[in-house]
Formats: structure tokens, sequence, C-alpha cells
């Protein structure tokens, strides 16, 4: 059982429909928890960003956990608060999104996941930092420039609450055949140290295996347990070969090109410390920047990997492997 003693469950009170369902399920989480040994304090999110504050209170106050109750929305709030503390962080998936959650094998029952973290073991891991619009802000998920954070600001949340991932689905269709790439120039430090310049139609720097649902087959090697970022680069505007590579990652059989040794490849992945996206030359029309899908403001925007910055409850097998080190190679499972 976890060792945790005192813990505070963050929810958020008006995300998604079915406020009074929602509540009652936040409950009989934090049962389940007092049950496994916690003391457990619930509290709803007072506004929009406001929880990164409360997690930083409750460790203040002797908080030695805080979970997160919700999307990778709540997520991504919380982790600000908690990241580079001492407190660990703890994930319970009740949201729209729940990319975090998926890739630490929890299931969607929240009451059931919650049955799981008794079980998990807390352990230091990297995580990702992005500056944008004079801001910095962790992530665990990915982070970016380009087309996807143009979805997420056309999904906007009440088509999310009406829709959920057939929203971003439908967007995201509408998208790959009217929207306009731009191209920008892009600074990278590789894993190695090697600095790189190029130019892309669109990047994600991840750090999840992969994103779940029907993307759960597409594992470009990234992972929680890896020091660096995978960064996935998109070069052509070519809609014929971004269709075909939508299929073949739906089916598990996208290549993996590494840019360093395809740089003509329209499709490249690389492994990184660090990456700047700047505005693009013509800026005829915003380049939008997102991380765990907040939307965070216009490029510029820089993304660095910040190593031993969060203890997050991971489950025991992922906790007892080794720590993978920079560009090593990662196993898909």
């Amino acid at each position: 059982m976890t060792s945790i003693r005192k813990a505070l469950l963050l929810f958020n009170p008006v995300s998604g429909a079915h406020l009074d369902a929602r509540t009652a399920t936040v409950r009989r989480v934090a049962d389940v928890l007092r049950r496994g040994g916690m003391d457990v304090r619930v509290e709803a999110t007072q506004a929009r960003g406001s929880a990164g504050g409360q997690a930083r209170q409750a460790i203040a106050h002797g908080c030695d956990a805080v979970i997160a109750c919700g999307g990778d929305g709540t997520v991504f709030d919380v982790l600000q608060g908690v990241a580079q503390t001492e407190a660990v962080m703890g994930v319970i998936p009740l949201g729209t999104g729940n990319v975090l959650a998926h890739d630490l094998g929890l299931g969607n029952s929240p009451e059931r996941a919650a049955a799981q973290l008794l079980h998990f073991a807390p352990r230091r891991i990297s995580l990702g930092r992005i500056t944008a619009a004079g801001r910095s802000r962790f992530f665990t998920v990915a982070a970016g420039v380009g087309v996807h954070a143009e979805l997420l600001y056309r999904a906007n949340a009440r088509a999310k609450q009406r829709g959920g991932f057939l929203t971003y689905y439908s967007q995201g269709a509408r998208l790959l055949f009217r929207h306009k790439f731009i191209p920008f120039p892009v600074e990278i430090i590789t894993s190695e140290g090697r600095p790189m310049v190029t130019t892309a139609l669109e990047l994600v720097a991840m750090r999840v295996r992969s994103f779940g649902g029907p993307l759960r087959h597409w594992q470009p090697g990234s992972s929680l347990l890896r020091d660096d970022l995978r960064l996935v680069l998109l070069r052509s505007p070519s809609r014929s070969h971004l269709m075909r590579y939508a299929l073949q990652a739906l089916t598990g059989m996208a290549p993996y090109d590494e840019l360093d040794s395809a740089e003509a490849s329209e499709m490249g992945f690389l492994s990184a410390k660090s990456v700047i996206c700047h505005p693009p030359e013509v800026r005829a029309r915003m380049l939008r920047v997102q991380a765990d899908g907040e939307l965070l403001g216009p490029a510029p925007a820089e993304i660095a990997i910040v190593p031993s910055a969060l203890t997050l409850l991971l489950p025991p097998k992922m906790a007892e492997t080794p720590q993978q080190a920079d560009g090593e190679t990662v196993s898909r499972i």
C-alpha cells in the first residue's frame, strides 16, 4: 500500500456535464483512498488556473501528496503547483482527455483508478517545460506549435462537452484538408548536445508513450522515464502524405524516420534536450502554442527538459524500470 498519509484531492467542479454525478464520483474516490489509509481532504478548484496555487498552499500546510482528479487540463493546472517540490502527485481520470492516466495504465473508472493508485509507487521523473507568451509552464504529455494547437483553439469547451473526442477528430479532419501550413524556423539541441537548425510546418514535443484512444498504436519512442523530449516534426504540406501517415498511425504501421539520418523526410523524429520555435517569417496567420491541451499564446516558444522535476505515482513495474538515458531506444508496448 502507498506510504502517503495526508493528501489533497483536487477536482474541477465545472468541467464536463452532470455536476451532481461528478461530485458523487469524487466522494467515492476519496472513500477508496481513505480505506487505503490516506488522510484525504477533498477540495474543488476555485477558478480556472487556480489549482496550482491551491496545491502549493496544501503542500505548505503539510500535505505530502496532491491528487489531480480530472482530465489533462486539471492535471496540467495541478502540476504547476507540485513541480519542483518534494510532494507526490497522483492522477485520477475524470475528464474528456485522460492521456496521462492512460499512459500510467489507469482504467476509465475513477474508483478503480483510486484503488490502483494505492499500490503505485512514487518516482522522480523529468518534466517538459515550455515558455511562451512571457510565462513558463511544466507539462507531462506533450507541447508544441502548429495545426494541433489550432485544433484545440477551434474545439471549444462547449463542443468538447457535446462531442468529446469526436469533436477533435472531426475538426482534425477538416484542418487536414483546409489548414494552410506555414513554415517556421526551429533551433534544436539534440540529446547528444548537437545544435541543429531546420524548418518545420508542425512540431510536437512528446513525453508520454502514446496519446491513447485511436492513436494508441502510434508510439514514436517517448516516455516519462526518459530524460529528454521526443520531437515530431512535420516537414511536408502534402495532403496525401498526411492522410497516408494518419492511416499508418492508426494501425501501428507508421514509420519513425530519425531527422538526423533522414533530413529530407516528410515526417521526422528526433530526441532533444531543447527546442525553440520561432514565428514564421510571413506573419499572415498566428502560430498557436499549446501544452497538455492548454493554449498558451502565439509563437515564439521555447521547450526544454527539466531533470528530476516531479515525484509522480507510477505503477510498480514502471516505477522499478531503470531510468532511460538520453537517446536510448524505448521499447514500444
